[in-house]
């Protein structure tokens, strides 16, 4: 049984709804942790409806164009999550991310949004362990629920009234705010997993605001609470075929010669019975959701430092089950699960922003069943799974609903995505294509989340289209490097 998506009635699309945004400077200072980076604060409305009501601090940092003389203007980062601190991304994390021509011709701009970071973070109260019962049982699936009212009210009444303004919509307002204190007539934005639903809805609310729309790795806003996971289970199973076949065709792999799949089996299975752990860390337990985790993570983000081959990162995958398999069993099963902070607010956007909450046990475990036909050894993406489960019972209102995109009028935007990607299927991207007016996809034949560091051929466009804002034609592809 398929979920309907909240009616998008519920919170309309429409810039009226936000006053024009401040055009206030930024009183930027050196950052605390690395003065070569600016940093300040911007002022913005907890409730872009009522823009003279209670207000936040976001906080933004940036660092200058290295070639002031050739200078385009501020580029807006986001590195997804939901909840990449921008702050950070900018002064530290991903510093030497772009290419020189992108440093030597943007000030690189990060923000931490709001809920996360230094940018208001929620106030929460310490949670307790997760359920551990099965959710697509009757008594599970009322604990999960339960546990996630439990944990959204103490939040709401610890955090106030920003707790319910965390959905991406009202982010994009804040993006605009930005630009606007930035000095820029148009807003020039790229945007990664995540940052895509950021992307693809300014282009939305604003489509005559911005000059150069970059998503890499694409959401696709249109989609309702079993295909989300029945889609996002299929695309980790295909990221797991690929490196079997890998390590079928290639010496290279550490396990070449090895029946990775009844491997793996064999893991899953000792991660049910509660005896399989990190290797080397007898005292870190790993349930059957934790393997799946750790693995479809690893797929994520192969080849994440750029330095690296891309058969090291995959053997960064293929000598963490065999020291797995190696490891002695673990005596006792592994601790139950406690949310962190991050997790929680998580929970605030994932939920303002999709129509996860799957309505009953009988149609959660029949959308379970699904994924795991299509999924036989993945079973589920976890990271979906997680964030479906913490929706159940609708624990805060859908204020961003799923919806068809209506784009009208907007310069041409670039979508990327790679074609074996386990966490933003290449289906979202055709999809998000499909239904964006102007947008253009280049499709990386390669693996992994993210192709800008993955793929000189995707990168090389997205510089050329932030430098020059016109897409390529529409059926350009990367070969993988």
């Amino acid at each position: 049984m398929s979920v309907a998506a909240a009616a998008p009635s519920a919170r309309p699309a429409r810039a009226d709804l936000a006053a024009a945004p401040t055009s206030r400077p930024i009183a930027w200072q050196p950052c605390a942790q690395d003065p070569t980076a600016d940093c300040g604060t911007l002022t913005l409305p907890v409730d872009w409806t009522r823009p003279h009501g209670a207000t936040f601090e976001m906080a933004v940092a940036r660092r200058k164009a290295t070639d002031p003389a050739r200078r385009i203007g501020s580029l807006v980062l986001n590195y997804g999550g939901p909840g990449s601190l921008g702050v950070d991304d900018v002064v530290g994390t991903y510093k030497n991310f772009f290419s020189a021509e992108i440093d030597a011709r943007f000030d690189r701009v990060g923000f931490d949004p709001r809920g996360w970071g230094r940018s208001a973070p929620l106030d929460c109260p310490q949670a307790g362990p997760r359920p551990t019962v099965d959710p697509t049982t009757a008594a599970g699936f009322a604990a999960f629920a339960a546990d996630n009212r439990r944990l959204a009210d103490g939040c709401r009444v610890a955090t106030g009234p920003l707790y319910d303004h965390l959905d991406t919509l009202a982010v994009v307002r804040d993006i605009d705010a930005l630009r606007a204190a930035l000095g820029d007539a148009r807003l020039s934005f790229w945007g990664v997993s995540y940052g895509t639903l950021m992307a693809q809805q300014y282009a939305e609310l604003f489509p005559h605001r911005f000059r150069a729309l970059v998503a890499d790795s694409n959401m696709d806003h249109s989609i309702d609470g079993a295909e989300f996971l029945e889609s996002e289970a299929a695309n980790a199973e295909d990221s797991f075929t690929e490196f079997v076949k890998w390590c079928a065709g290639s010496a290279d792999c550490s396990l070449h010669g090895r029946d990775v799949e009844v491997l793996f089996e064999r893991l899953y299975a000792r991660a049910r019975a509660g005896t399989l752990y990190v290797p080397g860390d007898p005292t870190h337990g790993l349930g059957p959701d934790n393997l799946l985790s750790g693995v479809q993570f690893l797929m994520s983000y192969l080849k994440h430092d750029p330095a690296e081959t891309l058969t090291a990162a995959r053997n960064r995958v293929a000598d963490l089950l065999a020291g797995m398999d190696a490891a002695p069993p673990l005596p006792a099963p592994p601790p139950p699960y406690v949310p962190d902070l991050d997790a929680r607010t998580s929970q605030a956007v994932l939920c303002s922003d999709w129509s996860l909450d799957i309505p009953d046990p009988g149609a959660l475990a029949a959308v379970d069943r699904r994924s795991k036909a299509v999924a036989p050894h993945m079973r589920r993406n976890i990271q979906a799974w997680n964030a479906m489960t913490y929706c159940l019972g609708r624990p805060t209102p859908v204020t961003n609903p799923p919806r068809p995109y209506r784009v009208a009028g907007a310069a041409p935007i670039l979508l990327v995505n790679n074609r074996h990607d386990p966490q933003t299927p290449l289906s979202w991207a055709v999809h998000a294509a499909r239904r964006i007016r102007g947008a253009t996809l280049v499709t990386a034949a390669g693996w992994g989340h993210m192709s800008y560091d993955k793929n000189r051929c995707a990168a090389a466009l997205t510089d050329r289209y932030l430098i020059d804002p016109r897409t390529p034609v529409p059926t350009t592809h990367c070969a993988p490097d």
